[in-house]
């Protein structure tokens, strides 16, 4: 072992052909490493008598818990170990767990399988050491990126933990130079006292100024209600997926709903009481009030009722038992929310969706419903009413209805028939200053338009593109469009959700990080979710 070491202790820093360092890894946090003392120390001759007693009780003063075995040879040891850390921190921060884990006895034997060399010191402190290490390096990138971007719209999610603390999670979003849309988390924020609309407002400002962009944003995506009535600089527009849960609540507020939820759920409990039952039975639990959660509990009990009601009528189980009046409202519950399901898979599957698509789908959400409606089904009915108290004047707002006219795949469903958005654009185009906008009008078929006319004149009658397309796609191709394309990155950076859109339409995942994100130490909430979000960057 000992002729082994010693040249690859002499070649450890030797240059690479080129005369170049050999490349380190790419991690951002900075680890501490023994000194030359400590070394020193380990090859002492009282260590020589009994080497991995000395070690192990010197060691133990240092750190504990630990996890220690032989050495490997340095050159290979300290790379193995540098990995291991790598991917231990990186585990944390994906999947949120609680950073005392490296101090349980099961991981700690895990590590102990996969490196038996390791030499780290698993602690609670030390992971939040390395943590906020690397929350210091990453935030100054975030910075820097935010820095250089313009028409910046945040989306604020509040959201209430286990112990009833209220947070405000603040994500920033824009257009970069090569149309792409980039998230970053800027802050969870404590929200101290009740979450009110004043509160969420004073917790937005702050973080605005202390980011320095509180002059770039023009829109707040939030799922607050209330927050129209704020005097602020920017807009506040209303999360779209809280609104659709806000109509499915208001539609469903009656006493024989309310009933048929509760023995739903009855229902679903007492068949995962029952473990030989669920041989036949696969059931979801809904026990809180969203749309989706309770959709996917009524389509199981729906498609599975005649295997449910052959279990009851075993057990006699006759006060869980689902009258005529009952699974009519039930079929005509699934039957409607399936529609909104299906319409609402086309915003996405993951990260942001534009509001951009807003407008034309709630004009097929309503076609839908109401073709139900006239087949008698009154969810439907129900639904269809509280759609249009919160979404039915919504062409009738210009960062709905522009941002949707300058969507490719949409332009046509506004830009026929509303000649004030038309007006619109065209102002907004000659505040970009442009020479050729300067440059006086052009005339055609002997009369005269102006240059923004012109412009927009070429984009409106080009062809609806494939609802397939990505917008920034389009937009990216079009040098002969400026002036419009810069409207266009303004308008298009408005996001429709104040959540991604994985945890919009996955049950799943959105229930798991709800569970992790709640259980998360009060102290790390901010550095912890601010890491998730944007360890890739």
């Amino acid at each position: 072992m000992e002729k082994w070491k010693a040249p690859c202790e002499r070649n450890r820093f030797k240059k690479e052909k080129g005369g170049h360092s050999p490349r380190r890894l790419s991690f951002k946090t900075i680890y501490r490493h023994r000194s030359s003392t400590q070394t020193g120390r380990e090859h002492s001759t009282q260590e020589t008598h009994r080497p991995g007693l000395q070690r192990r009780e010197h060691d133990s003063q240092l750190h504990k818990p630990y996890v220690r075995q032989l050495r490997l040879p340095t050159c290979i040891g300290d790379q193995r170990r540098s990995n291991l850390r790598t991917h231990m921190l990186n585990m944390i921060v994906m999947d949120l767990q609680p950073l005392n884990l490296v101090e349980e006895e099961g991981f700690q034997q895990l590590v102990q399988v996969l490196q038996p060399s390791a030499d780290i010191p698993l602690s609670a402190s030390w992971v939040r050491t390395e943590l906020l290490s690397m929350y210091a390096h990453i935030r100054l990138k975030v910075q820097k990126e935010v820095s250089y971007a313009k028409d910046l719209v945040l989306s604020a999610e509040m959201w209430i933990s286990s112990k009833d603390a209220s947070y405000l999670t603040v994500i920033c979003h824009f257009i970069d130079e090569n149309w792409e849309l980039k998230s970053y988390m800027l802050e969870t924020a404590h929200l101290l006292g009740e979450h009110t609309p004043e509160n969420v407002h004073q917790q937005l400002v702050r973080i605005s100024t202390e980011w320095k962009i509180i002059d770039k944003i023009q829109v707040v995506v939030v799922n607050v209600d209330g927050m129209k009535k704020q005097k602020a600089r920017w807009t506040y527009m209303p999360c779209f997926s809280h609104t659709l849960n806000k109509v499915f609540n208001e539609a469903m507020d009656n006493s024989d709903w309310r009933g048929l939820l509760k023995k739903c759920r009855r229902i679903v409990a007492f068949f995962h009481q029952k473990s030989e039952a669920l041989r036949t039975v696969q059931l979801t639990q809904s026990p809180g009030a969203d749309w989706l959660p309770v959709l996917t509990m009524l389509e199981n009990i729906s498609d599975q009722w005649q295997s449910i009601s052959t279990e009851f009528m075993k057990r006699q189980e006759d006060n869980l038992w689902l009258n005529e009046k009952e699974r009519m409202m039930l079929d005509s519950a699934v039957v409607a929310l399936r529609v909104i399901k299906n319409i609402v898979e086309e915003m996405g599957e993951s990260g942001y969706s534009s509001v951009s698509n807003i407008i034309p789908m709630c004009d097929k959400l309503q076609r839908s419903l109401e073709h139900l409606r006239q087949n008698g089904n009154k969810v439907a009915q129900r639904l269809a009413e509280r759609i249009d108290h919160h979404m039915g004047s919504i062409k009738q707002n210009l960062l709905f209805s522009v941002s949707t006219a300058l969507d490719p795949r949409f332009k046509s469903s506004v830009l026929q028939h509303f000649e004030k958005i038309k007006a619109y654009i065209k102002e907004e185009m000659r505040k970009q200053g442009s020479g050729a906008s300067s440059s006086g009008c052009k005339k055609e078929h002997g009369g005269q338009r102006s240059y923004e006319d012109l412009l927009l004149h070429r984009y409106a009658t080009e062809s609806d593109t494939s609802r397939t397309l990505n917008p920034f796609v389009f937009w990216s191709t079009k040098n002969d469009f400026k002036e419009l394309t810069i409207v266009a990155h303004k308008y298009l950076t408005l996001v429709s959700t104040a959540i991604p859109l994985e945890r919009v339409m996955q049950q799943e995942k959105s229930q798991l990080v709800f569970n992790r994100r709640k259980c998360v130490e009060l102290e790390n909430i901010n550095m912890m979710l601010f890491l998730n979000n944007n360890h890739k960057i």
